[in-house]
């Protein structure tokens, strides 16, 4: 059953709760008349309290014997702040049975809801019946939709509910109907079918699944989803989750039976597994698995998913604990990977890992004076075409920081060492190369505050300038292959590493200094109201280590310039970052990004990113109202150096604050020469489900950075069309 009823049923529950006899009972009416302690009969505004329990009518009868309690003329049974009412009520206290006749009720829970009925039974303590039943969330005199129901029963001792013949009727017509449905209540987990799913995309068609539930356990269940899409055929998507004490972890397994545009069968398979063996040794497994290199291309419209080309099919082991006076960390681990390829962008599959071996102890303050590290890998590198081989490394640092208010200074050395067996070496390579580098390097930076004034507001405004230097002596490596090293990419945090490169099969050489400053503007609160930041390296001798002897070395005696500044203005937030060459006078690569963000639901993003020779790129996205309860959202991401569209989005939705509408058109370029149209419709009754496109907020979330959902619980996450100044009338 795709809708929940939690929310009536919880305040049914709250009003026919039992109350012991022995609670004191209250009457207060204009006239009141009485045989004994045993019978009382009210009239005229009358009200009875009995426990939790507070029945207003007319006229008003109770039977402290047989605890019978009559309500006729305008009854009111109230529980709480949840209200019922109707023209008459027969109730026992003793078994908690009764009848309320033509019951309306409202709720005034965290989603206020309302409705009625023929007739409302009360069978025992927590369960009820209702004939003819009608349920919405939306505000009185607001009848855009309600859940209908012959007959609804809602047993509490068991969290269950059942509904014979429920439709959904909104404009009062019929969207959804079903003979008979079964639905937990109070968000208890129950077996079965769950909203049914649209979609429609160029690569698969029209898209309709029904996902149904099976609650196997309170710490396992699953999801199965018959899938139908017009051009590819049937698939069998499922997700099982677990959770015990030592382990969690989730698969998800889909099976196309026959793709008839492909030619055949499919699958996807994605396993995330944690174990904790016991304290201080835990494991882990990330495998994915996929038939053929267009899986995602074709069955998926998400550019996080189509764009992945390689998949990890990774597990490791790993163990911590103390060592000494120290600490350390030990880890095993396997790592491969599946390489879809794109045939009009193909890449180099990376090397496998089988197996990688690492170690490190930590010993800190030695002496009170020194801080050090021992780590030390092994790693066997297998590929189908290239050079394999075994590398080990060894690289202890020690390190003797020294930190006071307003400075700090680090000096440290360390040693890189790195052994190879190799194969497949070309003829009179080394089979077993080797190289053992020492290097030293010093950390400094000054800390200077001072008050100062921004925009008539007081703030503290800081200079933070800092020194690094690096030395490490020249050692040839050009024999040595690339099996997991790259340049690193020269950005801020790169001025400050030892090393140029990334990977364990180079370490450049380098007699070079860095100079950086920093100031920002801060709030009393602590909050970056502006930062601006510089920095440059320079270098006392020419670079004569790189990736492999074609690649040119550098010969300048100064880096790029690299510049920022960034913060905070009323409803802006904005980041320039910039890469000047002075050699060349030019820019080498810059950023800009803005987001202005005034309320809730109302959000504007805007960044440019240029890199010469290599990326144009701009991007656009945003939330905005343009008229009564009307949204706007859209995303442009263009590459001017492709000359195309990478992503797409333009739609709308509207908040009637019991329901929302969402229509988006998205289209992503999926591959080099592909690209995937997604049409997602989506309508969600507030408090009860939704019908069209599941993942419609999880898709806006990720395009629309700042994206707010509309329907949103609290009222402070809510935009402010969709704030109510109060609760629901109280009408009876």
């Amino acid at each position: 059953m795709p809708f929940r009823l939690a929310t009536l049923a919880l305040a049914l529950a709250a009003a026919g709760s039992a109350v012991a006899q022995s609670d004191p009972t209250t009457v207060d009416a204009q006239k009141i008349e009485g045989v004994g302690d045993l019978e009382v009969s009210a009239r005229g505004s009358a009200e009875i309290q009995h426990g939790e329990i507070t029945v207003f009518g007319e006229f008003l009868r109770y039977n402290r014997e047989f605890g019978e309690l009559e309500a006729q003329g305008g009854v009111r049974l109230q529980s709480g702040v949840d209200r019922f009412f109707g023209p008459s009520l027969q109730y026992n206290t003793l078994d908690d049975t009764g009848v309320l006749e033509s019951p309306g009720f409202l709720l005034q829970r965290e989603r206020p809801a309302r409705g009625s009925a023929e007739r409302m039974e009360m069978l025992g303590r927590n369960t009820y019946r209702l004939i003819n039943a009608r349920f919405t969330t939306c505000q009185p005199g607001q009848d855009d939709w309600f859940l209908e129901a012959e007959q609804l029963d809602l047993d509490y001792n068991s969290y269950e509910g059942k509904a014979s013949h429920p439709r959904l009727r909104f404009f009062d017509q019929t969207l959804l109907t079903f003979p008979y449905a079964g639905f937990p209540l109070e968000n208890r987990r129950r077996s079965g079918l769950l909203t049914p799913y649209y979609s429609q995309t160029s690569t698969r068609g029209l898209e309709f699944g029904i996902p149904y539930y099976w609650n196997i356990a309170p710490e396992r269940d699953a999801t199965l989803t018959p899938v139908f899409m017009a051009r590819r055929g049937f698939q069998l998507k499922s997700h099982f989750r677990y959770l015990e004490r030592p382990y969690t972890g989730e698969l998800r397994y889909e099976y196309l039976l026959d793709d008839p545009v492909f030619g055949g069968p499919r699958t996807g398979l994605s396993w995330q597994h944690t174990q904790n063996f016991r304290p201080g040794l835990v494991g882990q497994v990330d495998y994915n698995k996929v038939s053929d290199d267009r899986y995602f291309v074709d069955l998926a419209t998400q550019v996080k998913q189509v764009s992945v080309g390689n998949l990890p099919q990774d597990a490791y082991i790993t163990k911590t604990g103390a060592l000494g006076s120290g600490a350390f960390s030990a880890q095993a681990r396997l790592q491969r990977f599946q390489t879809l390829q794109d045939p009009l962008a193909p890449i180099v599959p990376p090397y496998h890992r089988l197996p990688q071996l690492n170690a490190a102890a930590t010993y800190n303050d030695i002496g009170g004076i020194f801080d050090s590290v021992l780590p030390g890998e092994f790693v066997r590198f297998t590929h189908p075409v290239l050079v394999e081989g075994s590398r080990a490394s060894f690289a202890p640092t020690l390190a003797a920081p020294h930190v006071s208010p307003g400075w700090y200074a680090t000096p440290r050395v360390g040693l890189k060492y790195a052994g190879y067996q190799l194969d497949r070496q070309a003829e009179g390579a080394p089979q077993r190369p080797t190289y053992s580098i020492p290097w030293f390097s010093f950390d400094s930076g000054l800390a200077f505050e001072r008050s100062s004034l921004w925009s008539g507001q007081s703030m503290t405004q800081t200079l933070e300038p800092r020194l690094f230097y690096v030395l490490v002596p020249y050692h040839n490596q050009d024999q040595i292959p690339l099996f997991d090293t790259a340049l690193a990419d020269f950005n801020y945090p790169q001025l400050f590493t030892e090393n140029r490169f990334i990977g364990g099969d180079r370490f450049g050489d380098a007699n070079q200094l860095t100079l950086a400053a920093t100031t920002r503007f801060l709030q009393n609160d602590g909050q970056e109201r502006f930062r601006a930041t510089l920095g440059q390296r320079y270098y006392f001798r020419d670079e004569r280590v790189g990736l492999s002897p074609a690649v040119p070395l550098r010969t300048a005696h100064e880096s790029d310039l690299l510049a920022s500044i960034g913060g905070r203005a009323r409803a802006y937030t904005y980041d320039v970052t910039t890469q000047y060459n002075p050699h060349e006078t030019r820019l080498e690569r810059y950023g800009v990004a803005v987001r202005y963000a005034p309320e809730v639901a109302r959000v504007f993003n805007a960044s440019y990113r240029y890199q010469r020779d290599l990326l144009r790129q701009i991007d656009l996205s945003g939330q905005w109202p343009v008229g009564a309860g009307w949204y706007a959202v859209g995303r442009y991401n263009y590459s001017f150096l492709d000359r195309r569209l990478l992503e797409g989005l333009a739609g709308a939705e509207y908040n009637a604050g019991c329901w929302v509408f969402r229509f988006v058109v998205q289209r992503v370029q999926a591959a080099a020469s592909v690209a995937t149209t997604a049409l997602i419709f989506q309508i969600e009754f507030s408090g009860v489900g939704q019908i069209g496109t599941a993942e419609a907020v999880q898709l806006l979330r990720r395009d629309v950075p700042g994206y707010s959902v509309l329907n949103r619980t609290d009222p402070a996450l809510a935009p402010p069309t969709a704030r109510s100044r109060l609760p629901f009338e109280q009408v009876f």
